[in-house]
Order: structure tokens, then C-alpha cells, then sequence
């Protein structure tokens, strides 16, 4: 199973995360959110197996594009209203696209835009985006009808990672995100909490 770190910030913990090797790190573009990098934020040296995922909501095509070659990111990732439009422009560009949906229940998964590279599956909660610390209801998943592979996000922790894992046999999870159950603050990830998941998934 891959997975993904989200929600990195301080280099001096980029780096001690790197070290478990995930999959994926994502890195946050959004002003609103507590883990918002900041405009200028250039992401370190990564190992060459992880890829760096900058994560975007609602901003323009344009914007992401410029942000991709100066920060040093292949991945986009979605998180607002993007059409499938801004996707394919996106990916003629070159990026691999993730596009984020938002789960309450089951029409959530019925119409899911675009033709992105993966989609990403997280928990709705009012107009917070991402990092809810809260896991949607995994039945839902039987909804999801779309030949493209999903990340599964919400909520995964030390206490359910086992179990999502074991989801894999049933729907095409193609990884796991952790972000807000593996921080001691917001952007910054305990190292334990990182090391005993890397544990579990290297099982």
C-alpha cells in the first residue's frame, strides 16, 4: 500500500518524515488552512521516491502552473470546485492531477469530475477542506463506479490504518493519506506517530 504525508511545513520536520520514506508529501497552498506553506515556500530536496504533491483550492490554472516549476512539485492536487477543464489543462502542462471529493454519503461519489490521474476520497465537513482528523463512513465507497484509482483520506491513524488497508481488497485504494492524526500541531508531524505507520504498512 503507498501513502501519503499532507499538511508538511517546518524543513526540519520534512526531513525526519522523508526518512520513513511515504509515497507522497503533500505541501499546502491554501491561505485558510493552518497549514498554509506560504507564497514563497520552495520545497526541500526530497528522495527520489517520494513525490512532492502541492496542494491547491480553487486557484487558477495559471497560478498552480507557475507555483509548480517554482516550488519544485509534479502533483497537483484539487480541493475546491475545479472544473474538468482546469484538470486537462493542468495535466497538458505536464502535472499529474489528484482531485479531491468530498464525502457525505453516497451521491458524493456519483458524479465525480473530470478524468484526473487519482481521486481523492476525504471526509466533508462544512467548508473545511481537508485535515478534519475525521473518517467518512467507509460503506460508501461502494458508490465510487469510476475506473480511476483513489487515495483515501480522513481521519487515518495508527487506530484504523490496518483496517484501511485491508479495504484495499474491496475498492481500488491506491493509497492511504495521513495528515492531522499524525501531528502534534498543525504542520507538524510526530515522529513516532510517522514511524509506527510506516510500521503497519510495511507489514
Amino acid at each position: 500500500m503507498k501513502w501519503k504525508v499532507c499538511g508538511m511545513r517546518d524543513l526540519g520536520n520534512v526531513e525526519d518524515v522523508a526518512a520513513f520514506e511515504p509515497d507522497f508529501m503533500g505541501f499546502i497552498w491554501a491561505p485558510k488552512s493552518p497549514r498554509y506553506v506560504g507564497e514563497d515556500f520552495i520545497i526541500p530536496d526530497l528522495p527520489t521516491n517520494i513525490k512532492a504533491v502541492g496542494v491547491f483550492v480553487d486557484a487558477f490554472v495559471e497560478k498552480i502552473a507557475e507555483m509548480a516549476k517554482r516550488s519544485g512539485f509534479e502533483w497537483v492536487q484539487l480541493h475546491g470546485q475545479e472544473s474538468a477543464n482546469d484538470i486537462l489543462k493542468l495535466k497538458s502542462l505536464g502535472l499529474k492531477v489528484i482531485k479531491a471529493i468530498s464525502v457525505n454519503n453516497e451521491n458524493d461519489l456519483l458524479d465525480c469530475v473530470g478524468e484526473p490521474d487519482l481521486f481523492l476520497l476525504d471526509t466533508k465537513k462544512g467548508e473545511q477542506v481537508g485535515g478534519t482528523g475525521i473518517t467518512f463512513d467507509w460503506t460508501i465507497m461502494k458508490a465510487y463506479k469510476k475506473s480511476i484509482p483513489f487515495i483515501l483520506a480522513g481521519g487515518l491513524g495508527e487506530e484504523n490504518v490496518a483496517e484501511a488497508i485491508s479495504l484495499s481488497a474491496q475498492f481500488p485504494i491506491y493509497a492511504l493519506d495521513f495528515n492531522s492524526k499524525l501531528e502534534s500541531m498543525p504542520g507538524f508531524k510526530n515522529i513516532e506517530k510517522v514511524k509506527n505507520i510506516s510500521k503497519i504498512i510495511d507489514r
